[in-house]
């Protein structure tokens, strides 16, 4: 059996070294932002590609607010609200405890990003993807303790 106390660290300069904190806050952005993007891009395609939502919320706001009120009394805002519940539906949204879909749009990460996103970040800075991983864990704290 060895003695634990005779193991390791007695070297000048062994053990881990302190990680610069100005990194840990560059890679932590980096990879907020490439989630930003994503975000973007999956919302983006929800509304514009695969339904025209985007032009029925474009028409609801142009109407000016003081006209709004009459509006929602109207035969008008029926039929444009049974045309938003019918791209919800078509979309595969959950269904509120009425079953009737839920008009908050919800928008998964596709499958993978977060790997590829850290690879990408890990890539740009010159270190591993595992360091990315524990410099976002770092960050996360860091983001945690500001609040």
């Amino acid at each position: 059996m060895s003695n634990s106390r005779n193991h390791g660290g007695k070297r000048a300069g062994a053990g881990r070294k302190p990680v610069d904190l100005d990194l840990v806050l560059k890679v932590g952005q980096a990879v907020r932002e490439l989630e930003q993007q994503t975000y973007s891009t999956q919302k983006q395609a929800l509304l514009a590609e695969q339904t025209n939502l985007q032009e029925f919320f474009d028409y609801i706001h142009a109407i000016p607010l003081d006209e709004r009120k009459d509006f929602i009394f109207s035969d008008d805002y029926k039929e444009h609200s049974r045309s938003v519940s019918d791209e919800v539906a078509a979309l595969g949204q959950p269904a509120d405890t009425n079953g009737t879909p839920s008009r908050l749009l919800r928008i998964k990460k596709p499958h993978g990003s977060s790997i590829s996103i850290r690879r990408e970040v890990a890539e740009a800075f010159g270190i591993s993807e595992v360091q990315v991983k524990n410099y976002l864990q770092k960050y996360r704290a860091f983001l945690k303790d500001l609040e």
